[in-house]
């Protein structure tokens, strides 16, 4: 079997246990298992389960491959459309969340406050911040927009997540479409804010 074909089947079939059975049933025996794969395999090709995890969050959580989807656009853009480029990465967050049930099976297992399987963390901070270090340098106006962009991508995974269970929040319901779209023309309000041409 070649190795390209392996290694599918094995993140395949760590999306299938999460998808099926969340995050407390992922380990190496059941990812073998459900693969067809010898266990060892995952140590050849991944190092490991958290190799492979981290292998796994490349193509499922959003920030472990944002970078490599926007960097050229930041690059390319001047200060006068930057902001819409962070509007786009974050509008592009908001729908892939929403649409990516195994992102939030992600998100929820991690603020279950379980410490197991770092290598996503670290992987999505090192890759997250380093877009967001390009986005600096096109603005040039310092280190205060890290915080400003950090509470506006928190509030996408907390609405998110919350309303899987309860489609109100703040008398909002999330339910309806147009919900989304007041959510969507609020966060182009804040980017507006915070890269105010008179900052820049």
């Amino acid at each position: 079997m070649e190795l390209k074909e392996t290694e599918k089947r094995l993140l395949d079939a760590v999306s299938h246990i999460i998808e099926n059975d969340g995050f407390t049933k992922i380990g190496v025996n059941r990812i073998a298992s459900q693969a067809g794969c010898d266990k060892v395999l995952i140590y050849r090709y991944f190092g490991g389960l958290d190799g492979l995890l981290v292998e796994w969050a490349k193509r499922h959580d959003y920030y472990s491959f944002a970078y490599s989807e926007f960097i050229d656009t930041i690059k390319q853009s001047e200060k006068w459309d930057i902001r819409q480029v962070v509007k786009d990465v974050l509008f592009r967050q908001l729908h892939y969340l929403k649409e990516n049930v195994l992102m939030q099976q992600l998100l929820v297992w991690e603020l279950s406050g379980h410490s197991s399987f770092k290598g996503i963390l670290e992987e999505r901070e090192r890759i997250g911040y380093k877009l967001q270090e390009e986005l600096n340098k096109s603005l040039d106006i310092g280190n205060d927009n890290d915080m400003s962009v950090a509470i506006i991508i928190s509030a996408i995974n907390y609405i998110v997540l919350f309303t899987r269970q309860y489609p109100k929040l703040n008398g909002i319901d999330f339910s309806k479409p147009e919900a989304w779209s007041r959510m969507e023309a609020m966060i182009s309000k804040y980017v507006d804010f915070i890269f105010d041409d008179s900052k820049l």
